[in-house]
């Protein structure tokens, strides 16, 4: 975990108040004889702009700080489900307090109504964000969520024996996935990805109920890993035609500040990675699994359901209201073997998304779609590279195709010149030697766009 800064405001009301208390009219009598007048700045501290956010101060100390010292300092365009995103100080600070960091499987509500409230909390937002009837907390990340979702999909339809995947999903959430379908009488079809880097799903037939390729489910990401928005009113429709259940997978919400929820198409299962709720990378983890579904799904949900009820004395209080796995002695019955207990995670993502509210959330999403644009449109005009799928709708991501050599070359050239340009598809699909995967997040400023271009210039030269 990187070192969070601590940035504490006072406002001219709180300043007034401890200057009263000390019995000091002003700042300059606190300060008093302890520091020389001879050495107290005078200037400017931050740049001379009245007012600056906690990420633009903390960003400007770190450049002083570096011009000091002369340090080196990467810059990050790596995603694909894990990111270099802001978090505010706060949450760092709110998510540590020890009655968090202690706290242990809310068995006994009674003792546990703080975790549960936040919970409960946790799983209201991320309904409202995916547009879905019901979310459970406690999944480990979004792959094993997608492949929770569908062992779900498994235990609901029971007939079904196929399960479409398109190549527009993560590569490692698939892998996880067939892990996980490895001991089920399941089949695995892979869906082409068009043109226009969409998903193909013209393959999805219906089939006869006895036929030995029924579909089960029809898995989809979106945006998928190559940074393409998918259309999810026609996954759902495919899906529904073909009598199977639609799976989306979300790797980055924040996303969904920007475009309709899932559940507003009529997808039935919605996955994801909450990573993108503040979590710090931290080398891989720990992040946090999403997991939506409709209501007639309720009693197929793997991990935890908290629920809001009343106690004895007519108070509002939380429970869990359903908890399927196999640690409260389901055995056989158990929905799933989850038996994390990603309460922190949640916590940290609740606490991360309340501080947004709604109206930061969706400028959040403007500023990742707005300077990815920026980015993309500078790069299509690259005689070093040409953008895949340009006309295709990203958010944050899009792939190019490096001109003058691999991806991978550029990304060691990149390195040296601290930067992390991307991710070489190659790292999943050794013949794609030419691809890279960028995501531009909201942390990343112009002055860092425009260094993108000017390496990536720099190494056509040399190439």
């Amino acid at each position: 975990m990187t070192h969070q800064h601590r940035y504490i405001p006072n406002t001219t009301a709180d300043q007034q108040e401890i200057l009263q208390a000390c019995g000091a009219d002003s700042f300059e009598a606190l300060l008093g004889d302890g520091i020389p007048h001879e050495i107290r700045f005078r200037g400017e501290l931050v740049g001379g702009r009245a007012q600056m956010s906690e990420f633009e101060i903390d960003r400007t100390m770190q450049d002083y700080f570096a011009q000091a010292r002369n340090p080196s300092r990467g810059v990050s365009f790596l995603g694909s489900g894990s990111a270099d995103r802001f978090c505010p100080t706060h949450v760092n600070q709110l998510t540590l307090r020890g009655e968090f960091l202690t706290a242990y499987t809310p068995y006994q509500p009674e003792n546990s109504q703080g975790t549960l409230q936040a919970l409960f909390e946790f799983q209201s937002m991320v309904a409202e964000i995916f547009g879905m009837d019901v979310a459970t907390a406690s999944h480990y990340d979004g792959a094993t969520a997608l492949a929770e979702a569908v062992l779900l999909a498994r235990r609901v339809q029971k007939k079904g024996n196929v399960v479409y995947f398109s190549a527009g999903v993560h590569p490692e959430y698939l892998e996880v996935c067939k892990t996980y379908l490895g001991a089920q009488d399941v089949q695995i079809a892979i869906l082409p990805l068009n043109a226009s880097g969409q998903t193909e799903l013209t393959t999805v037939n219906p089939g006869a109920a006895q036929s030995a390729a029924t579909p089960l489910a029809v898995v989809v990401q979106s945006p998928n890993v190559f940074g393409v928005v998918e259309d999810l009113a026609a996954v759902a429709q495919a899906a529904k035609n073909a009598s199977a259940i639609s799976i989306v997978s979300v790797t980055d919400p924040v996303a969904m500040g920007m475009y309709e929820a899932p559940g507003q198409y009529g997808i039935d299962v919605v996955t994801g990675e909450g990573q993108a709720f503040g979590l710090p990378q931290s080398y891989g983890g720990p992040y946090l699994g999403l997991f939506c579904a409709r209501k007639e799904f309720v009693r197929q949900l793997p991990g935890r359901l908290c629920g809001e009820t009343i106690d004895a004395n007519g108070k509002r209080s939380f429970t869990l209201t359903l908890s399927t796995r196999e640690q409260h002695i389901r055995r056989d019955k158990a929905t799933s073997n989850i038996c994390t207990n990603q309460n922190l995670c949640a916590l940290w993502a609740t606490i991360w998304l309340a501080s947004f509210g709604k109206a930061g959330f969706e400028q959040l999403a403007e500023q990742n779609h707005a300077k990815a644009g920026y980015l993309r449109a500078k790069l299509s005009k690259s005689p070093d590279c040409s953008v895949r799928h340009p006309d295709a709708e990203i958010f944050n991501e899009f792939t190019v195709d490096l001109k003058k050599g691999s991806a991978a070359q550029f990304f060691e050239f990149a390195a040296r010149n601290d930067l992390a340009p991307g991710i070489p598809v190659s790292r999943w699909q050794p013949k794609d030697t030419t691809g890279l995967i960028v995501c531009v997040t909201e942390k990343r400023t112009k002055a860092e766009l425009d260094k993108w271009l000017q390496v990536l210039t720099d190494w056509g030269r040399q190439a």
